[in-house]
């Protein structure tokens, strides 16, 4: 690394020739984007976290995306959006596609419709460590060439799914065959081989031996592993630090630049800069060391209009923020097994006090995980947790916790053994609302003779924790697109299991087959009912204590236009930045 390169953020060059005339400012052409942490990595399939979602976007495509700003599906390795009819029987649905011509991979090999087959198969392959992803494409059981059209193709579906176009099309990132599959491992196969559970059978070696190295560090983490058919290269990663990708010369998509935002030619250089001090990094953004900021701290947010110098730089947009946040419990653990202590700690949260005092009462209480724009589906009947000490204290004793010891702290018989209340609240690090909200649910649960300690953990290790359910209390947040809710991934019983998102515990028999009641049900109306019932068993049995949505906090330089500012994670693209008027590029 040249120190010269990545230490100055931009190049400014200021002409003044007389006093009549304008300053003039060239900056470089690069983008320097905050990170508060590292990605939990850039693999195609195996990697979860939203900074990861948004980083691939570009490196790799998925055959649609959202318009940031319409919020709209939109055709992206795709002619068009797709269609679909029910198929023969009445049961399943047929979805048909068509690349884009003239799409090509790094090695300028042409993108087919078997690399889109290639990349279901990893999806679906049992022993790929993609249990977040996997639940989405469960419908999709074979694939269909068009001998007519090389470039069309069918997915051959075996039920109906609400979310058919958006998972089909918007949920998986398609890779190239011959860069992911060096061996040639899975070229015999086809995607109904993958998924037939008997046929998984007799070619589960050929399944584990291509897993085995598809799964490695060293397609999550190293260049040289990467092809995308994305406009940016990846081309460092410098743990801690920053990521830089760079614009590839003569991208297929620039025939293609009048067909929306992932096609409009970007600046030459996207860094992603890590800084996992939020005050350093407000710091950095104010010096214009850095180009964007998603998220600014609320306390940063309400100080930074006061700033004239800053405002004159920099842009604040306050777009709908996709997401919720919540605390989550571990329902498992012999603490939490009884509802009534997890309604007593709901009912120690105090919800409106965090949102003013610690989110300056820029957010608004929820209560469950869809989100309030959904109106038909949003149970606003349902009334949030209030704040009610001794409500708690009096469900804390109905579920048996005394302070038998008389030490202050409550205990109570736990497998044989007399245990103290005392929980581990764990936050990201480097998050400072997350660390605060923790600091005042441990200050309202002391008083009625809860310990909670405070822990900060370090992304990826958090990350795993929760994976591994090792965390008992942990503050979370949910990243959603602007489509209906589809449970499994978060709340079927298969997700915790087998190493998906339900890092609860919660769910039965019964609550899984109204998840899949939902995820069949086509009819808005009749949905609506079943979106109903399953907020209200949430809301009831408490594996999360629901917080909030809120605005998106963001700050753009304004020497960028053209920012697809919207509703999709992170509120903006930087792929698609073009210099404000009279203000260039160098």
């Amino acid at each position: 690394m040249k120190n010269n390169f990545f230490l100055v953020a931009f190049l400014l060059m200021v002409f003044s020739c007389t006093s009549e005339k304008k300053t003039a400012v060239t900056y470089a052409d690069q983008v320097w984007v905050h990170q508060l942490s590292d990605p939990e990595g850039l693999h195609p399939t195996n990697v979860n976290d939203a900074s990861a979602t948004a980083m691939r976007r570009y490196l790799f495509q998925r055959l649609l995306a959202i318009d940031f700003e319409t919020l709209k599906l939109t055709p992206w390795m795709a002619k068009e959006l797709p269609t679909m009819d029910i198929s023969p029987d009445g049961k399943g649905m047929h979805i048909h596609y068509e690349l884009r011509p003239g799409m090509s991979w790094d090695d300028g090999s042409p993108i087919t419709p078997r690399d889109v087959e290639f990349s279901f198969m990893c999806v679906k392959n049992p022993k790929v460590d993609c249990p977040d992803l996997s639940p989405y494409m469960d419908f999709i059981t074979d694939f269909k060439y068009d001998e007519t059209n090389s470039l069309r193709f069918i997915l051959i579906c075996d039920r109906k799914y609400m979310l058919w176009d958006y998972a089909s099309g918007n949920d998986f990132f398609v890779f190239q065959e011959s860069k992911y599959d060096p061996s040639g491992t899975m070229k015999k196969y086809h995607l109904g081989d993958v998924s037939d559970r008997q046929k998984q059978v007799s070619i589960m070696p050929d399944l584990e031996a291509f897993a085995k190295v598809f799964n490695s560090e060293k397609y999550s983490r190293e260049p040289d592993f990467f092809s995308g058919s994305g406009p940016y290269k990846f081309v460092k990663w410098e743990t801690g630090q920053r990521l830089l990708f760079e614009r590839k010369a003569n991208w297929w998509g620039d025939t293609y630049k009048d067909q929306g935002m992932f096609f409009e030619p970007g600046p030459a250089k996207i860094i992603f800069e890590i800084v996992n001090d939020q005050t350093s990094a407000i710091t950095a953004l104010k010096a214009e060391k850095l180009d964007c900021y998603n998220s600014v701290r609320t306390t940063d947010w309400v100080d930074l209009p006061k700033s004239e110098k800053f405002m004159a730089k920099f842009q604040r947009l306050t777009p709908d923020d996709l997401t919720f946040s919540y605390i989550g419990l571990h329902i498992k653990d012999p603490k939490f097994r009884e509802v009534k202590t997890r309604q007593a700690i709901a009912h120690l949260t105090n919800i409106d006090r965090i949102n003013e005092t610690i989110m300056y009462n820029l957010c608004t209480p929820t209560i469950g995980p869809i989100l309030p724009m959904f109106t038909k589906d949003y149970a606003s009947e349902i009334k949030p947790y209030t704040y009610d000490p001794a409500k708690a204290k009096q469900l804390l004793a109905e579920a048996g916790w005394k302070d038998k010891d008389k030490d202050g702290i409550l205990d109570k018989e736990l497998d044989g053994k007399l245990t103290p209340f005392k929980i581990k609240y764990c936050y990201n690090q480097g998050n400072d609302m997350r660390k605060n909200v923790g600091l005042a649910l441990q200050e309202s649960a002391r008083q009625a003779g809860i310990e909670i300690e405070v822990i900060p953990v370090e992304w990826a290790v958090y990350l795993e924790r929760l994976k591994q359910h090792q965390i008992e209390m942990w503050y979370g947040s949910w990243v959603a697109d602007p489509r209906p809710d589809d449970p499994k991934q978060i709340w079927s019983t298969e997700a915790y299991n087998t190493g998906g998102s339900n890092y609860t515990g919660w769910g039965n028999a019964e609550t899984d087959k109204l998840i899949e009641d939902i995820r069949a049900e086509l009819d808005e109306d009749k949905r609506a009912v079943l979106y109903h019932k399953y907020q209200q068993k949430l809301h009831d049995e408490v594996p999360y204590i629901f917080l909030f949505t809120q605005k998106m906090r963001n700050a753009v330089h304004r020497r960028f236009t053209n920012l697809s500012s919207g509703s999709v994670y992170p509120g903006f693209y930087p792929g698609a930045f073009m210099p404000a008027k009279g203000i260039s590029d160098k």
